[in-house]
């Protein structure tokens, strides 16, 4: 059973100049691991259980021998860098691996993985890849933790962000069918529509609710954002949102960085030039 939002990947070129980026954001960002399996390492930006997650290949070989999962991401990383991925986390993933497949579409996994911290502990999970791979796709990937939460924090504590984010409060996702992505989340991984469809500027959006995080489907149906992303990148990740808990100094801080911002009704932009190619919105609590 799917339980929360787990994290979101934000694919990079180059950790150290992402670590940088991140930290001139005001986030606190730890050095994370290697996955050995995968030819990759990265970074995180740990709110609580849920994080940040910049990924870069480290070892093209091993990453190209992974097959789409390798493949994807470094075809992503030689045109930029940005949001290329995010997870749900839950128990057993059965349910959900069966859910996929009557939907047609080929599942891997679940399979353990690990990861090597830097102070010498090894974190492990089970991991399930829907159609072979994550990165921009209009689905997650799924994760079922076999480090326990207390380890998990343990290694990789909260960060003390001067910018004052405490979480991720949502994600927006381009997809090119709007029924068949909303069967996709509602059949396979259990979730519930909080609304109808509805319309905004340039799409049509269904909204799902997790606990606090708040998952947005949008299709366009005319010109605009929406329609842009999807013809530049394809489905996928379009936005992040994180969750401050003061707008107000948030943005002061960000100003005094000399960071690029707009402010509107709806939360504070972030260039995505400043976020290594992320588009992030930050909203108050």
């Amino acid at each position: 059973m799917i339980e929360r939002f787990d994290h979101a990947v934000i694919g990079v070129p180059d950790l150290e100049s992402a670590m940088d980026a991140f930290r001139r954001l005001g986030f606190e960002v730890a050095v994370g691991g290697r996955h050995p399996s995968l030819g990759t390492r990265n970074a995180i930006v740990r709110f609580g259980l849920d994080y940040l997650e910049l990924l870069t290949v480290e070892d093209l070989a091993v990453a190209r021998a992974r097959g789409p999962f390798g493949n994807e991401l470094l075809s992503f990383l030689d045109q930029g860098s940005g949001l290329v991925g995010f997870v749900l986390a839950g128990a057993g993933l059965e349910g959900e691996v069966e859910g996929l497949r009557d939907l047609g579409l080929g599942v891997e996994g679940p399979f353990e993985m690990d990861r090597i911290h830097p102070k010498g502990g090894r974190l492990e999970w089970r991991l399930v890849l829907p159609g072979g791979s994550p990165w921009r796709k209009p689905w997650p990937y799924l994760i079922d933790w076999i480090t326990g939460e207390d380890e998990l924090l343990a290694w990789d504590p909260p960060g003390d962000h001067a910018n004052l984010v405490g979480g991720v409060a949502g994600m927006d996702l381009v997809v090119e069918d709007l029924e068949e992505a909303a069967r996709l989340y509602e059949h396979a991984l259990g979730l519930r529509a909080g609304d109808r469809a509805y319309r905004r500027p340039g799409a049509t959006s269904r909204r799902y609710r997790l606990g606090s995080f708040r998952l947005e489907l949008h299709q366009p149906d005319g010109p605009g954002l929406v329609a842009a992303e999807l013809e530049r990148r394809g489905p996928g990740p379009y936005r992040l949102v994180l969750a401050t808990s003061d707008l107000d100094l948030t943005t002061d801080t960000l100003s005094r960085a000399g960071v690029t911002i707009s402010r509107s009704s709806t939360g504070l932009d972030i260039a995505p030039s400043e976020a290594v190619g992320a588009r992030i919105r930050i909203v108050p609590v």
